[in-house]
């Protein structure tokens, strides 16, 4: 995510939250045991799912000499089944990809090229998103969000936490919660429902760029038992497909080249 700090790209999508920076300075200057415990819950609810269907739509502001802002948009949708296997299908601009994980091998699909690249992996989702960014540099969509590592994450990185209060986001109650370090600051809304805290909108500012580019991530449809038809893990090349190579990232240069997440 080119412009943003490290601290946010482990955190969504990679993954990325944040806020308005005078906000967070005036709202907080230490931990809020209350907006830390909201955040702690809307982590632990995805992390306890066995099963994960979910949506997104992101916006990232490019600050065009200095001044004026152009904004990108990208959009994709993810299907997890933990220990069975992982699919994303995403848009950015003109670009489509789908990345399918069946436990034993991952693939990324260019849709519109019927190309594809693909390496052998037997283990975990959160092992695969380890090896991927260790070795190829390469980031699986919204992986902060679905990992059941994201617990971890979310408070850990920031150094004051605040709660703004309720609000709605699309007719959906919501708690609104401000977070900041030195790095960054960032917002996020968590839906109020205590049976369900999901995780309903992102958005990040780079304060040391100028024009303060915000990255926006908003959460849709989620499904915790969602159906999952045989084979949605397993990528089959037709005859015309052509195989791509993944070039290794060079060692101590991992994180150098960086799909974004939520939009490769």
């Amino acid at each position: 995510m080119p412009g943003l700090p490290a601290a946010l790209h482990r955190l969504v999508l990679p993954l990325t939250l944040a806020a308005a920076p005078a906000l967070a300075q005036e709202a907080a200057t230490a931990v809020d045991p209350v907006a830390a415990a909201i955040l702690q819950s809307a982590a632990s609810h995805v992390a306890a799912q066995d099963r994960i269907a979910v949506s997104w739509f992101t916006s990232l502001d490019h600050v065009v000499d200095g001044r004026e802002k152009l904004t990108r948009t990208s959009s994709g949708n993810a299907l997890l089944s933990r220990g069975e296997g992982f699919f994303a299908h995403t848009d950015n601009g003109t670009r489509r990809r789908e990345h399918y994980y069946d436990g034993g091998s991952f693939h990324v699909r260019n849709v519109d090229e019927n190309t594809y690249a693909g390496v052998l992996h037997n283990g975990t989702f959160e092992t695969l998103i380890d090896r991927m960014r260790a070795e190829y540099s390469l980031v699986l969509p919204v992986w902060a969000v679905l990992s059941n590592r994201s617990r971890a994450e979310l408070v850990s990185t920031a150094t004051s936490v605040a709660y703004v209060g309720e609000t709605r986001v699309a007719g959906r109650p919501v708690h609104h919660i401000a977070l900041s370090n030195y790095d960054a600051d960032w917002q996020a809304w968590v839906a109020t429902d205590p049976d369900a805290p999901e995780l309903v909108m992102l958005v990040g500012t780079n304060p040391y760029a100028q024009g303060w580019p915000q990255y926006r991530i908003y959460f849709s449809d989620w499904d915790f038992a969602p159906e999952i038809p045989p084979g949605s893990f397993t990528y089959l090349p037709d005859e015309t497909a052509g195989r791509m190579s993944w070039p290794k990232v060079p060692p101590g240069n991992a994180g150098a080249r960086i799909n974004q997440g939520a939009s490769q």
